[in-house]
């Protein structure tokens, strides 16, 4: 890295920057005072991911990348990620102004470099000691990184949304000619090549699984379930639910015993996450239960809320796991080489938040038996919007 550092940075020089640019003369000119040049290569790294956020940077010429380093489960190789670019006028480094102060990505240059670069620990004390010119700064990068986050959301969610469409379509071609072909329709099959297409049939449901989880990861917003919000059936979800998982459990061996109320009664709620939150725990059931077992399922009502439990005859959570298995991509230690992306009880986790309800786990060996207990509970108050609509009408009336 080649440095030229002179006497003083040009105030005017900061106010074309991000952040810097609603500030009073008098203040450019103080912060100006610990800023310097740099000048990068190209390759060259300028901020490291996990160290010590001292500086930040305002690109004046070439182009920076933002980097992350990128972990799928606790056991998989980090890979760096980039993110986002910056380019003249912009800013890296905000960590620097913001607690813990340590690098939340890496910059790197993609091209040769100027920037100005501005030392962290006398910008945050003229900021305390001019509360002014700290609102402001504080402000306009809030803005900013909100700005970037949602065009950094956006973008993945139409990016995904796309490559999910494409691979969409020829999944369900794929798996509709197995159907046919299972149903005897294009010639008798004999048992062994029965059981290949089934199996077939398998690999294709989870393969669309998989696409499906990584689209919702990066939609999954509490406002958008809940605008789904209407009076359903939780029975008739319950049994789609089995449906959808009736012939990973033929194929596996493993029975599913219901134990249903007495009697469904209308719940508000989005019927398809419900349906999904439900699929995907009575998969996950299936797919750690051994051979041969007994996969529970039940529902009952209580005064408050609607309870739905998945009970396994599987190895349990390891306790250590326990804490982290809601967590975006987390596979719990003995998972083994059972396929999977660690996103689907992340993605029941947050529908059920956007319910106001809760998803519980329990290891059942603490009560001497084995596997675990997923227990799903669904508040009874919820409103759909037409009813939210009405009450706030009401209110205001009055």
């Amino acid at each position: 890295m080649l440095k030229v550092t002179p006497l003083s940075i040009a105030a005017e020089r900061l106010r074309r920057s991000e952040i810097f640019g609603e500030l009073s003369e008098t203040d450019l000119a103080a912060i100006a005072e610990f800023c310097r040049e740099e000048t990068y290569r190209d390759g060259d790294t300028v901020l490291l991911e996990g160290e010590p956020a001292e500086i930040m940077v305002i690109v004046e010429r070439g182009k920076l990348a933002l980097e992350k380093k990128i972990q799928i489960g606790r056991h998989s190789t980090p890979r760096n990620a980039t993110i986002a670019y910056v380019e003249p006028g912009e800013m890296a480094g905000f960590s620097t102004l913001t607690p813990p102060y340590t690098y939340a990505t890496s910059a790197v240059c993609l091209e040769p470099a100027r920037v100005i670069a501005v030392d962290g620990a006398p910008l945050r004390a003229y900021l305390r000691t001019h509360p002014e010119a700290g609102f402001k700064v504080m402000h306009m990068q809030a803005a900013l990184i909100s700005d970037r986050y949602r065009h950094a959301t956006d973008t993945l969610t139409y990016f995904l949304s796309i490559v999910s469409h494409e691979l969409r379509g020829p999944l369900a071609a794929v798996e509709n000619y197995l159907q046919t072909i299972l149903g005897g329709y294009a010639g008798e099959l004999n048992e062994k090549q029965q059981r290949m297409v089934r199996r077939s049939i398998l690999r294709v449901v989870e393969l669309r699984g998989l696409i499906g989880d990584v689209v919702d990861l990066a939609r999954m917003r509490p406002e958008q379930i809940q605008a789904d919000f209407e009076w359903f059936d939780p029975g008739e979800a319950g049994t789609e639910s089995l449906e959808d998982v009736r012939l990973a459990a033929a194929e596996k061996g493993v029975r599913i015993k219901v134990e249903p109320p007495p009697k469904f009664e209308p719940i508000v709620g989005a019927r398809r996450r419900m349906r999904q939150v439900l699929t995907n725990l009575l998969n996950n059931a299936i797919k750690f239960a051994p051979p041969d077992s007994t996969v529970t399922f039940r529902a009952r009502y209580e005064p408050d809320a609607l309870y739905f439990e998945v009970d396994d005859e599987g190895p349990g959570i390891p306790p250590d796991d326990l804490p982290h298995i809601f967590e975006d991509f987390f596979r719990a230690d003995n998972v083994g080489e059972t396929p999977g992306t660690g996103l689907g009880l992340s993605i029941a986790k947050k529908i059920m938040d956007a319910h106001s309800g809760q998803i519980v786990v329990k290891t059942t060996t603490d009560e001497g038996g084995s596997g675990t207990r997923f227990t799903v509970i669904i508040p009874r108050n919820l409103q759909t919007p037409e009813m939210r609509r009405r009450e706030w009408s009401m209110t205001s009336e009055e």
